[in-house]
């Protein structure tokens, strides 16, 4: 297998993307051997880190925070500076023994984004090649794919849940990554399935989005989001792990032997 093999998770706000994230962390984790590096992109809502029981003592925006103010006082040079990036990023990385995570962090200040997903593109490029899979948890949206945050990767994996505006912001995502991303494969997830989704499928095929699988709305994960435990210390019977181990082989079979997993 070459690596790293990147997937990204995207979708529209609420759908279950770092639910995702983290029962892929969790199956990959227990089911092969390799060394799986797991990065919080979320500015906004960096939950992954809570739901995986691994908290970065450092953060890609504090540091960028940090960069600025040795910049300013000039307590270093700014050929020192950069040449530390790389070296600060890898300090902030938090392992255990199933993963490393990294997360992009909340701004201390208002406004864009915009320079903490470049700081972000640049480890992603960088760092990623230390691991043999990376799986990014991302912003809700386009942002990141409209600014090439996440360039090349091995699989698109878009969350949506059971509305038509989830599977629209799908679309949006994956006509927005044909422009600016180079992606190999995608794919789509339903996630809280309940009742009759035609609709929903049918909406998904009209855009010609691939449907990989559907996860069942589950009341057992719901109570342990409500209460605050995390997601990682799931029930191996609970059905949204199974089912996602279902997916969890389909895409390893893909970035292990190149089976396609809609194709079996």
């Amino acid at each position: 297998m070459e690596k790293p093999q990147i997937i990204a998770i995207v979708g529209k706000g609420g759908v279950g993307k770092t639910l995702v994230t983290t029962l892929l962390a969790k199956i990959i984790s227990e089911d092969y051997d390799y060394k799986l590096l797991l990065i919080d992109a979320d500015p906004t809502h960096p939950h992954l880190s809570n739901m995986v029981k691994l908290v970065p003592s450092k953060s890609i925006e504090s540091i960028r925070s940090e960069i600025i103010e040795k910049t300013l006082r000039k307590k270093e040079k700014i050929n020192e500076i950069a040449a530390n990036i790389d070296f600060e990023v890898y300090n902030a990385i938090a392992e255990n023994k199933y993963f490393s995570l990294l997360s992009i962090g909340q701004p201390e200040d208002s406004g864009c984004f915009c320079p903490s997903n470049t700081l972000l593109k640049k480890v992603i490029q960088s760092i990623s090649r230390d691991f043999e899979i990376v799986l990014i948890d991302c912003e809700a949206g386009l942002e990141q794919i409209n600014r090439k945050v996440i360039e090349n990767i091995e699989y698109l994996l878009i969350i949506t849940d059971i509305s038509l505006r989830s599977v629209d912001t799908a679309d949006s995502i994956r006509s927005s990554a044909d422009k600016f991303t180079h992606y190999k494969h995608c794919g789509v997830i339903i996630n809280k399935f309940e009742g009759d989704i035609s609709k929903i499928i049918e909406k998904l095929i009209s855009y010609n989005l691939p449907l990989l699988d559907k996860i069942p709305r589950d009341e057992e994960i719901i109570k342990m989001e409500l209460q605050g435990f995390p997601i990682f210390d799931v029930n191996k019977n609970n059905i949204s792990y199974v089912t996602m181990r279902k997916i969890t082989k389909k895409l390893m079979d893909l970035l292990i032997q190149g089976n396609n997993p809609l194709n079996s």
